[in-house]
Order: structure tokens, then sequence, then C-alpha cells
């Protein structure tokens, strides 16, 4: 145990809308993921994204109908108040989901469903929520997404036309956990054919689960092999094992080409800076041509985040993909706003400094 809490769920309610719209302020940022998305977490709650909303909720999709909620009030309220030039809620003000641009064509064309299978987890990854919860004092019960909710959402966002445009089965616990991640991938695409349905995985499984996801579905699967040896991978997968990662992959990598399988594996590899020099780069593109899959580095943020310019990396790695699960235009505009806070807080503590030694140094009246 930590010794930490795992923070009490705040309710955000639509008959709470007047309250929430007297404590508005004013945003440099043109929107965030609940414009056009709906993350669900393993307990069949809504959050408000998966970051800084993580334990707030919005309401529980067996209970309402989810096409109806897509367009209803409290999902309009954070639409129309971005539009208005006001972040929705307090905690907006920490949030790495929002977006520089609104992104309207999102809400006309389609629906981003996030959804969270499991919060049980086989490693101890730091900066997760997971993680941190299992090390609290008041650790939540660990579960997964019953199959029925899932079910009854799509059908509800089918029956109302909203077209699910990208499915993502990943959240703060391993999605390979709930024996039914398959059969969401399987009848989203049944509902939504066109639809883009990824996974995310740590790859420590054995070669049934491998042989499970290779062909049900999913447009792609990513594996999240963050180094290139034992040392490099548990710099932050802690408790994971490379090279059962690396011999699920093998598997994985089998069965799509044994099935015939559209699935496309990917080596997603997070950059941090315990793992971006020349030389750990240079081989993770050389192991990923070997083992026959496409290698993607991801840009993250936060302490452990590797500070190299994309323009660094990219000359290291040639033609090699790069990607970001967030918008880093408005991660730079967030850190910005941060820094200056903090340089705005040192300069107060500062002058009440000053004062005080003034104050001290003033001759006392007797």
């Amino acid at each position: 145990m930590s010794g930490k809490l795992t923070p009490p769920v705040t309710k955000l309610t639509a008959d709470k809308i007047p309250e929430y719209r007297k404590e508005r302020k004013p945003t440099e940022f043109g929107g965030c993921f609940m414009c056009h998305g709906l993350f669900v977490k393993a307990d069949e709650s809504l959050g408000c994204s998966c970051q800084i909303g993580y334990y707030s909720d919005l309401g529980n999709i067996a209970r309402m109908d989810m096409g109806e909620f897509f367009n209803g009030p409290l999902l309009n309220y954070i639409r129309d108040s971005f539009k208005e030039g006001y972040e929705p809620f307090e905690m907006c003000s920490l949030c790495v989901s929002r977006t520089i641009k609104y992104l309207e064509g999102d809400l006309t064309h389609s629906v981003f469903l996030h959804v969270e299978p499991s919060t049980n987890c086989n490693l101890w990854c730091e900066i997760c929520f997971c993680t941190d919860e299992r090390k609290s004092t008041n650790p939540p019960p660990r579960v997964n997404l019953p199959y029925s909710s899932f079910e009854k959402m799509v059908h509800d966002l089918k029956a109302a036309g909203l077209p699910v445009g990208t499915l993502a089965l990943v959240g703060f616990g391993e999605p390979l956990f709930n024996n039914d991640t398959p059969r969401m991938a399987s009848k989203t695409r049944e509902l939504f054919p066109n639809a883009h349905i990824f996974l995310d995985t740590n790859a420590n499984f054995g070669g049934r689960r491998a042989k499970e996801i290779a062909n049900c579905g999913l447009t792609e699967i990513r594996l999240s092999l963050d180094g290139i040896d034992q040392e490099s991978y548990v710099g932050y997968r802690v408790g994971g094992n490379f090279q059962k990662a690396l011999g699920f992959v093998q598997c994985l990598v089998r069965e799509i080409r044994e099935t015939g399988s559209s699935t496309r594996a990917i080596w997603k590899y997070i950059l941090f800076s315990h793992n971006d020099n020349d030389e750990q780069l240079r081989l993770a593109v050389a192991m990923a041509k070997e083992l026959g899959i496409e290698i993607v580095f991801d840009y993250t943020v936060g302490a452990r985040a590797s500070t190299r310019t994309p323009e660094e990396i990219q000359a290291i790695i040639g033609t090699v993909r790069t990607s970001a699960n967030l918008d880093m235009e408005a991660q730079s505009l967030i850190a910005r706003r941060l820094a200056e806070a903090r340089e705005a807080a040192d300069r107060e503590a500062r002058a009440e400094h000053s004062e005080a030694q003034l104050a001290d140094a003033l001759p006392v009246s007797r």
C-alpha cells in the first residue's frame, strides 16, 4: 500500500448544467475528446475522457440509451461551451484530452468509442491509474466490462443512426483480462463494417490469447513493447517480461498469417528518456523488421517522456512512422500555461517573502 487514496468519483449530471455554466472560465482550446467521443469504463460508467476526468461519472451505459445520451444535454453542453470559448468544467484546466481545434466533422460523421474492457492487469506501470489504485489504501474492486452492456451500447448507437468510426479497446487495465474482448471487436465489426477497431496489449500472455485475437475483426493490434531488452523495457513496464512479450508477438504474427486475417500487428514503442538513444531506436527498427511487423514510435507527455525533438527522432529512424495519442500542439500550450502559472506562483511567493523580511526589519514602536 502506498498510503495514497483513490480519488472519489464526481457525478456530472444534466440537471446541474446551470451551475456548471456559472463557473465556466475562458479557454484557448477548441474542444476535447468528449465533443465527439464516449469513454466507457470497465465498471459500466462513462468517464469524462480517460485523463483528468477518469474519476467523473456521466452515467451508466447499462441504464441509459446511449444514442440519446450522445445527442443529449450533457454532451451538447460540453460542445457548446468550447464553441462559445469556455471550458465546461473546473477540472478542464488540467486536462490533456483537450484539442486546439473543434473537430466538428467528427460529430456529424462518426463516434469515437473508447472502451476500457478491464481494470485488471499483470503489470505495474508507472503513471497509470490502475497501478495507483492497486497500491492505494482504498483500492476499488478489479472488474471486467460485461459483454451484455457493451452489446446494448453499440446497438443503441446503431439504432440512433450514429456510426462508430473508431473503437479503441484500451484503458487503465489490460484488455486481454476480459475474455469477451474479442467478441466486442467482432460485434462492432458486424454492426459497423467500416470502423477502425484497435486494441492495445502489453503482450505478457501465452499463445492462446494470441490465437483468440488474431482474426476477430480488429483492424490493428498495438503491442506495447517500450524497449529492446529487459532492462530498457521494465523502465516503464514494471513487472513485465520482455521475452514473453516477444514470444506473444511471434505467435500472433504466425496466427494472422495462417488464418488469412486482415488484422495488422503493430509494435507500439512509447518514447521515454530511458529508451530513446540512437542505438536503442535503430535496434528496435531492426527487430521489428525481423519479426515482420511495423513499428511505430509514440510520443507521450510527463516527467518520464523523451525530451528529444521529432526532428532528432526522425533523423535516426528514417521513414518509420511516429504518432501521438494526444494533440501535441495542445500539450505544448498546456505545458506553457503550467510553466507560466508556476512562475507566477514563484513570483508571488518571493514577493511575500520580501515583504515579511521588510516587516521584520522595521523598528517596533514601544
